[in-house]
């Protein structure tokens, strides 16, 4: 895989925009500016999507209309976004997973809300009312 380092959210984000289809450079910039609510500038993406050229991950088709050119990914550029989105995954998992609990019914991961109960004079946190009600009623039988 080549040495292209994705060490900014822009060229995140440009990547993004590539893997949903085929984009003019000017249609990137502002769509990233629309979403990132800041100005970016052609020197933020250009270069990048030249190296990603080089790399042979995308290839630029010429418009007719003013010479644009229109930047989609080829084979070998899904495979790199794919290995860029995993890393991401892992490390957004890593984030997400500190902020999981687990109901002690159903063992079903919860990330927010949740029904709270108390049991034993003890908070819980259970993935819904049903749970806590039948994890009660095991507690009940099982002392």
């Amino acid at each position: 895989m080549a040495h292209i380092k994705i060490n900014s959210v822009v060229k995140l984000y440009t990547l993004c925009l590539l893997n949903n289809g085929p984009k003019h450079g000017y249609e990137i910039i502002k769509e990233l500016e629309t979403r990132m609510d800041r100005n970016i500038s052609a020197s933020h993406i250009y270069p990048f999507l030249k190296s990603l050229q080089d790399n042979e991950f995308i290839c630029c088709k010429e418009i007719e209309e003013r010479e644009k050119k229109r930047y989609c990914l080829t084979k070998s550029g899904e495979e790199f976004i794919e290995v860029v989105f995993n890393k991401l995954g892992s490390l957004i998992n890593t984030v997400i997973e500190k902020r999981l609990t687990t109901c002690p019914h159903c063992d079903c991961k919860i990330y927010e809300g949740g029904f709270i109960d108390l049991i034993k004079n003890k908070e819980k946190t259970f993935c819904c009312q049903h749970c806590a009600q039948a994890y009660k009623e095991k507690t009940v039988i099982i002392h």
